[in-house]
């Protein structure tokens, strides 16, 4: 706790000017790490200091001072003299600049690190003063209008600024101390920060960096669906993905071999971590980012959206004290979020929780957490045999892929100890087959499988333009239902609107089907039984199937028919 405190420069703040107690600087540190708020927040929260007194403490830790922001005259130049897309990136706006100086106003402690990316994004020596935090995000939409338009008008500024150093890009791609340089240079670190800013005000998933032979495209995942932004010049694809690299630690020299990394990136207040992937390809190297927004992704069971039988069917599966619980469905369905909310949801002081990752998304407070390098020879299955000497209660798998590691699985299971992973079929009845594929015996997947939860994303319809409508008979046979199922009800699409970008969709859920491995269904996986016989006898004893689960949705108005028969 005390390297914590001498870590955080506003814990370390309270505690030189005596304001709590030790023991109160642990409860708020405690709280932080577990609710992954910012410190700052979970003081105004718990009522130590008002936001008045914690802003003098803040403005005296940088030797500073307070102003009333709504009160302050700022000249329309003295706003241009700071892009839109840093000032909402690093929450400050300027109140007073000259050639070589800018005086910003912020709301919390500025750390070394934001101070000197400041001052070089900004070319020039950069000063704070302190206000209050809705004062200052107010004047910030305020004086910069729109996010589209800071984009826009930062996209065409860095043209500008590209097209002067333009010859030096070029040449990065041959020579490598050039190439650092270039990607180093204030355009492309600019550039990047924008891109990494616009993904996650979008609340985008994934970021695509690809070459090709005469362009550079970059792409953002949202909600499933993938959007172009505008592409940038093709010749800063070196210097792009140069500066990526050396943002996550991995060697810029390197451009035969995929790379992984991790960048952890601040973005308006929030903490994102971004995973990185590179991989060569003819025209460079193509870089996914994947956005891993904690204030996005909501790790607990009751947010997921869960019918209400599957939410206790759940909940009550995974507070067994052995067995499986496996959780089925397409890459990039929820299954990990699934995962970590149900160990979330049993990670007490009396359990021993480890999993085995590839790689680690999440880092959750309690759990031991140990992540898959098969080039370095650390394979899931010698990870979990591993796990079964370190006297564990509850083990995560990834992902169950071959003999070895279901064995495992099922001998961890047999000993005591509940296990939590996933398989790739398409269906929860499927898992039973996909393991007797494995060559698992049936005997011993009948003995062990609790249950298996089945998912899938679809796209919510945004509430801003959703727009009511009756179904005609086609589209109604296309779902398997008829004119008495509906009973006259409204079916709705989004009409497309500014908040949702014209989509019509904003957000996804979850649509779910869970398999309890009772009794009957266990005497059908002895008998070596098909997936359809097995999933017609869950059916009959109760289960709601993927498409039915979607028709619920649909008829509740959260999505949309297409987005159900896409997707089951």
């Amino acid at each position: 706790m005390a390297n914590a405190i001498e870590f955080d420069p506003l814990l370390q703040t309270l505690r030189e000017h005596d304001v709590v107690t030790a023991d109160v600087l642990q409860e708020i540190w405690d709280e932080h790490e577990e609710s992954e708020r910012p410190i700052r927040d979970v003081i105004l929260s718990r009522q130590i200091l008002s936001e008045d007194e914690l802003l003098e403490l803040i403005a005296g830790y940088h030797a500073s001072r307070v102003i009333n922001l709504p009160a302050t005259d700022i000249p329309p130049d003295v706003i241009h003299s700071v892009p839109a897309s840093v000032a909402r990136m690093y929450n400050c706006l300027p109140v007073s600049s000259t050639n070589s100086s800018v005086e910003l106003v912020a709301y919390e402690i500025i750390s070394p690190q934001v101070m000197d990316e400041l001052m070089f994004v900004l070319t020039r020596d950069v000063d704070f003063v302190f206000a209050r935090e809705e004062d200052v995000k107010t004047s910030i939409n305020q004086f910069y209008g729109d996010d589209s338009d800071a984009v826009n008008d930062m996209l065409t500024a860095l043209e500008t600024e590209i097209d002067e150093v333009g010859d030096s890009l070029s040449m990065a791609r041959e020579d490598e101390d050039t190439l650092e340089e270039a990607a180093g240079s204030k355009p492309v670190v600019q550039f990047v920060n924008l891109v990494m800013f616009q993904a996650v005000n979008d609340r985008a998933s994934d970021i695509h960096f690809e070459p090709f032979e005469k362009e550079f495209k970059i792409r953002y995942r949202v909600d499933g669906a993938l959007y172009e932004m505008s592409p940038p010049p093709r010749r800063l694809a070196a210097p792009i993905t140069s500066r990526i690299k050396v943002m996550a630690n991995l060697d810029i020299a390197e451009k035969r071999l995929p790379q992984d990394g991790r960048i952890a990136l601040k973005v308006g207040g929030r903490v994102v971590d971004l995973r990185v992937s590179t991989l060569p390809t003819q025209f460079g190297e193509s870089v996914v980012l994947r956005v891993l927004d904690r204030s996005v992704v909501a790790l607990d069971v009751e947010n997921l959206g869960m019918p209400d039988d599957v939410y206790e069917a759940y909940t009550r599966d995974i507070e067994k004290p052995n067995g499986i619980v496996a959780i089925t469905g397409p890459t990039g369905s929820g299954k990990t979020t699934t995962l970590y909310s149900g160990l979330r949801k049993i990670n007490t002081i009396q359990r021993k929780l480890l999993t085995a990752e590839e790689p680690v998304e999440y880092d959750i407070e309690g759990i031991v957490q140990v992540p898959v390098n098969p080039a370095a020879g650390n394979t899931f299955a010698k990870i979990l045999r591993a796990f079964l000497r370190q006297d564990p209660d509850v083990m995560m798998v990834g992902e169950i892929r071959d003999l070895e590691t279901a064995q495992i699985a099922i001998q961890a299971s047999l000993t005591g100890h509940l296990v939590f992973s996933t398989l790739h079929t398409n269906d929860a009845a499927g898992a039973v087959t996909r393991l007797i594929d494995m060559d698992v015996a049936p005997y011993l997947i009948s003995s062990t499988l609790e249950a298996v939860l089945g998912q899938r994303l679809v796209r919510t319809v945004c509430e801003q333009c959703k727009t009511p409508y009756r179904p005609d008979n086609e589209v109604l046979t296309s779902l398997g239902l008829s004119e008495r199922d509906v009973e006259g009800r409204d079916f709705y699409y989004g009409a497309g609107c500014s908040f949702c970008n014209e989509t019509g969709y904003h957000g996804r859920k979850g649509i779910y089907e869970y398999l309890s491995v009772s009794d009957p269904i266990k005497v059908m996986i002895n008998e070596r039984q098909p997936t359809l016989v097995i999933r017609s006898k869950a059916v009959e004893m109760g289960m709601r199937t993927l498409r039915e689960d979607g028709i619920r949705n649909i008829l509740d108005g959260y999505t949309t028919v297409d987005e159900v028969l896409k997707y089951t």
